[in-house]
């Protein structure tokens, strides 16, 4: 009988998974290619201040995971489920995070800084003093989302969904906004200067 359910490989457990991967990002992409169908559950995982630069998480699940001042600098999260983690202050420089689902994550004072998270699920996530410059948040979903007083010159935010967002105390001069509906959004104390506003709906 055929199926078109894809294969799925024997299930690790968190603990052998942490020695994987804390044996360096290098032996961690080896190990990935090498068993493509294992899947990565690191749910509730403690990896705060670890180094996983350039590691690749796709399709990983890290829900409620503490990844608190972690490395995370060009890692690719495609697809990641994220919710609840704690990643205040993890460097996310240059990370993959589009389509990912970091609903009700605290990524507050993280640096964020050129990733992208085009698609992605950032309902009721916590970014305040983030630093979000020249980050691509196009398509993204940002309702209820905290964003008060983040660094957010260069963003991107073609088509992202913003309902209740608290954009209270930032600049968006240099942003780049289209196509997108602001819904009870806070912005007061929000410097607008040089932005470039498109086909916005504000209500």
């Amino acid at each position: 009988m055929m199926t078109n359910n894809k294969e799925v490989g024997p299930i690790l457990g968190t603990e052998n998974l942490l020695s994987i991967l804390l044996s360096g990002s290098e032996t961690w992409n080896d190990w990935r290619i090498k068993n493509p169908t294992i899947p990565v559950n690191l749910f509730k995982a403690n990896l705060s201040n670890a180094l996983l630069r350039g590691a690749n998480f796709a399709n990983a699940d890290f829900r409620k995971a503490k990844l608190f001042r972690a490395d995370l600098r060009a890692v690719c999260l495609y697809r990641a489920d994220l919710r609840g983690a704690n990643l205040k202050g993890a460097n996310l420089f240059g990370a993959n995070l589009s389509g990912a689902n970091l609903s009700g994550a605290n990524l507050s004072n993280a640096m964020l800084y050129c990733a992208n998270l085009g698609g992605a699920n950032l309902r009721g996530t916590i970014l305040d003093s983030a630093n979000l410059m020249r980050a691509n948040f196009s398509h993204g979903d940002l309702r209820n989302a905290i964003l008060r007083n983040a660094k957010l010159q260069g963003t991107h935010f073609e088509g992202t969904r913003m309902l209740r967002t608290d954009l209270d105390e930032i600049n968006l001069s240099k942003v780049q906004i289209d196509g997108v509906h602001l819904m009870d959004v806070d912005i007061n104390h929000s410097a607008m200067e040089d932005a470039a506003v498109t086909g916005i709906l504000i209500s």
